[in-house]
């Protein structure tokens, strides 16, 4: 599609390349993140050096969109709403003030999905269907019209009442666009590692990293969608920062409605590494973690769908269904 066909090119940096001993202008020209500053994101600069010196595989991904689902803002925050409370996990609705948001990071587990409760028959069998469940990190999207993330998707597919597989995969998006599958290996259980960037109102980049393969993307630049995706402006406002497990949607129809996918029983995962960083018009950032955060639970009543908690300044956890009986065997 024409949002994959016009976008810049992606560069791999080559295999002798260091890059804890380059510029950053050669990490940045190599398709690598340059190193934070130091002393206003000491924390990143530390997580910056261990991800360099882990020295992964770096692939130039193949790249579709996925036109079968996406992943919608968060445009009410109104808890009460029902439909929109499609997000579980930990935002930030505002930054320091005087600062906009511009980058956010975080490792998580990814989950291996089966049924929802409500999916298992009386003869121990479950309904048919694909049953999924989204964990990602992203700016914006909550109370705005856009939403730049990237994460992974586990799906659990039934048929005949079994399930017949259980996968996953990585994407990123910048909603009202469709997400952009990478071709990145995933499976349930990898731990993956991923960047968000806002370089400016009109582009941002994502990184994508699976730690248990030791393989990643370089830098994937991301521009704003425009036609035929919106008629409006969806700029990166850097007003919110999120850590997300979130019951994605189906588009259909125009103008277009958006329902929620059937939602997996996922289990629980963690979130690792929650930093994220604001910066005024000046460039002086502030660096920050999940301490401060609101955190957020999928709710259709009576039923809670995930519900998440802060474990400690830098992790957090989410997990399904807690006041239904469990489809995991």
């Amino acid at each position: 599609m024409d949002m994959i066909k016009h976008m810049p090119e992606i560069v791999t940096p080559p295999k002798d390349f260091e890059p804890l001993k380059v510029s950053n202008t050669e990490l940045v020209k190599n398709g690598l993140p340059p190193r934070p500053d130091k002393q206003m994101y000491p924390k990143l600069r530390a997580l910056w050096e261990d991800m360099m010196a882990r020295k992964f595989t770096v692939i130039k991904p193949e790249l579709h969109v996925d036109t079968t689902t996406i992943h919608y803002p968060k445009r009410t925050v109104d808890e009460t709403v029902v439909f929109d409370n499609i997000w579980s996990g930990a935002v930030f609705p505002r930054p320091p003030a005087g600062n906009t948001f511009y980058t956010i990071t975080g490792a998580w587990i990814v989950p291996n999905p089966y049924p929802s409760p409500t999916a298992k028959l009386s003869n121990g069998k479950f309904a048919d269907g694909t049953y999924q469940a989204a964990a990602w990190i992203g700016l914006d999207g909550y109370g705005t019209q856009g939403v730049l993330q990237c994460g992974s998707t586990s799906v659990c597919v039934v048929s005949g009442g079994n399930i017949t597989s259980q996968t996953a995969y990585a994407w990123y998006e910048w909603f009202p666009a469709y997400p952009v599958v990478a071709t990145l290996a995933v499976k349930p259980g990898d731990l993956m590692q991923a960047i968000v960037c806002g370089l400016q109102a009109n582009q941002g980049s994502v990184i994508i990293t699976n730690m248990s393969s030791n393989i990643s993307t370089p830098s994937i630049p991301v521009a704003e969608p425009t036609l035929p995706y919106t008629t409006t402006l969806v700029p990166l406002l850097g007003q919110t920062a999120e850590w997300i497990m979130e019951d994605a949607s189906y588009a259909s129809g125009n103008p277009v409605v958006y329902t929620p996918v059937p939602f997996s029983n996922y289990g629980a995962t963690f979130f690792y590494n929650c930093l994220q960083a604001s910066r005024n018009a000046a460039g002086v950032g502030i660096e920050g973690n999940l301490a401060g955060a609101t955190l957020l639970n999928i709710v259709h009543p009576p039923t809670t769908l995930s519900t998440a908690i802060q474990e400690n300044d830098t992790v957090l956890q989410t997990y399904a269904y807690a006041n239904t009986p469990s489809s995991i065997p």
